[in-house]
C-alpha cells in the first residue's frame, strides 16, 4: 500500500510546527505547535482588524486541537510569557483564555536565531518590560520611569492601571499634544494619570476656526444691537401743526379748560 492510497481517509489538517519555533520554545514539541497553532489563528484574526490581533481559546479548543492538558497548556502558556512571544489575559469565563501574538518579538527572534539584521518594520506598537502592548507613540523611556514612580508610593502598576493610562495618553495624542512634557510632569508632581499641561494646547482646525469667528460676529451684532439708543420723543413743534391737534386745543379755549401742553 502506498501512502497516497491513505490519504483520502484523512483530514487535510495537520499540526504544523516551524522548524524555528522550537529553540525558541525551550525545545518543548508541545509549546512550539502551540505556538504554531496561534501563528495560524493570527493570520486569520488578521481579516477581523477590530479584534486588534487577539483570539481565544478554551481548555476544550486545546484538548480537541493540540491534545494539551492543564498543565501542558499552563507550561506552553509560561514559556511563552517569559520569553514575550505572546500577550494573554483570562476570558470571563472559566477556562477561556485570551492571546495575542507579538509579532514584532517573534521576528526579532527568529532573526537573532539566523543571525540576520531585524528588517525595518512600520509597525504600530511596542512592548514595555512587563510584555505590555504601548502605542509606538508613547516614549518607552519616559513610560518606564512613570511606573518606576508610582511603584516607589506603594501603588501596584498593574494592567488595569495601564491601559487607563494609555488611553489618556492616547487621547492626548490625538490632540495633537506633545506627550513627552505631559509625562515628565506627571512623573515630578508624582500623578497616576496623565493630564493636558497649562498652556499647552492644540491649535483649532479651519472648520474650528471658521465657526468660532461667526459666533463672535453674532455676539458683536447682538451686543450693537444692545446699545442701540431709544425711539426720540416726537418733535413738538410737529404736534402742534397737525390739525387734529389744533382741533382739541380749539376746543379746550371754548369750555375754558387748560391745555395739556
Amino acid at each position: 500500500m502506498l501512502i497516497a492510497d491513505l490519504r483520502p481517509y484523512l483530514e487535510n489538517k495537520f499540526i504544523q510546527v516551524f522548524n524555528e519555533f522550537m529553540p525558541l520554545c525551550a525545545h518543548d514539541f508541545q509549546t512550539a505547535s502551540f505556538l504554531s497553532n496561534l501563528f495560524w489563528w493570527s493570520d486569520v484574526a488578521d481579516k477581523e482588524p477590530h479584534r486588534q490581533g487577539w483570539l481565544y481559546k478554551t481548555a476544550s479548543d486545546l484538548k480537541a486541537e493540540l491534545g494539551m492538558t492543564r498543565r501542558a497548556y499552563e507550561k506552553a502558556r509560561r514559556i511563552l510569557l517569559e520569553s514575550g512571544l505572546v500577550q494573554y489575559r483570562r476570558g470571563g469565563i472559566h477556562g477561556k483564555m485570551h492571546w495575542q501574538l507579538n509579532r514584532e518579538v517573534l521576528l526579532a527572534k527568529i532573526c537573532e536565531l539566523r543571525g540576520v539584521p531585524v528588517p525595518e518594520v512600520a509597525g504600530k506598537h511596542h512592548f514595555d518590560r512587563d510584555n505590555f502592548r504601548l502605542p509606538k507613540f508613547i516614549p518607552l523611556k519616559l513610560w518606564h520611569d512613570w511606573l518606576d514612580m508610582v511603584a516607589e508610593k506603594g501603588k501596584k502598576t498593574g494592567n488595569s492601571m495601564k491601559k487607563t493610562a494609555v488611553k489618556q495618553l492616547a487621547a492626548l495624542h490625538h490632540k495633537k499634544l506633545d506627550l513627552k512634557p505631559v509625562m515628565e510632569k506627571s512623573i515630578l508632581k508624582g500623578w497616576e494619570g496623565f493630564f493636558s499641561n497649562d498652556g499647552q494646547t492644540s491649535g483649532p482646525s479651519e472648520k474650528s476656526a471658521r465657526e468660532q469667528a461667526a459666533q463672535v460676529e453674532r455676539e458683536l451684532a447682538e451686543q450693537a444691537a444692545a446699545r442701540k439708543p431709544p425711539t426720540p420723543p416726537p418733535d413738538k413743534s410737529a404736534v402742534e401743526h397737525n390739525a387734529g391737534y389744533r382741533g382739541i386745543q380749539k376746543f379746550l379755549k371754548k369750555k375754558g379748560l387748560k391745555s395739556a401742553q
